[in-house]
């Protein structure tokens, strides 16, 4: 049992950047490997329903894979709270003293092959990660970004 009571910063900073590589190469098990195996682990977007486990998390990864690519740019990362607690630590699932809870800025650019077009998207976007301090390990993961501009990329 690790008596680990937090990640230094240049850790937080590589395991998130890690997060944006794996989705990146294009590779569902390499994403998931990013997520600590629990009952309650989420990938979310936005407001929507969390994606729940591991598992349901590679499939969904492997799935968007097949429709797009991505790339992140300009990523920012933010490990302390800002300004009076910026960095949110209320979300579900519930943070404890067992995990931390840092902010990412990113400009993922979605690569979207509509058959006979390649449409190149790019969306600011903001993401919560939520990581247990034992394992290094995503227990969430909680991206906010203009779904409709991928959706419309995709429908023509």
């Amino acid at each position: 049992m690790s008596t680990q009571t937090a990640i230094p910063e240049g850790d937080l900073v590589q395991i998130v950047q890690e997060y944006y590589d794996s989705v990146d190469s294009r590779d569902a098990a390499r994403v998931a490997n990013n997520y600590l195996v629990a009952p309650n682990t989420t990938l979310q977007f936005n407001a929507d329903d969390p994606i729940v486990t591991v598992e349901a998390i590679k499939e969904f990864s492997a799935q968007l894979f097949h429709i797009a690519s991505v790339r992140h740019s300009m990523i920012d990362i933010w490990t302390t709270p800002l300004m009076g607690d910026v960095v949110p630590v209320n979300l579900a699932p519930a943070r404890s003293a067992s995990t931390v809870t840092v902010v990412s800025t990113a400009l993922p650019t979605f690569s979207v092959d509509t058959g006979s077009e390649v449409k190149h998207v790019a969306i600011p976007a903001t993401s919560i990660f939520t990581i247990d301090i034992e394992s290094e390990k995503f227990v969430s993961v909680h991206n906010m970004f203009d779904l409709a501009k991928v959706y419309a990329a995709v429908g023509g």
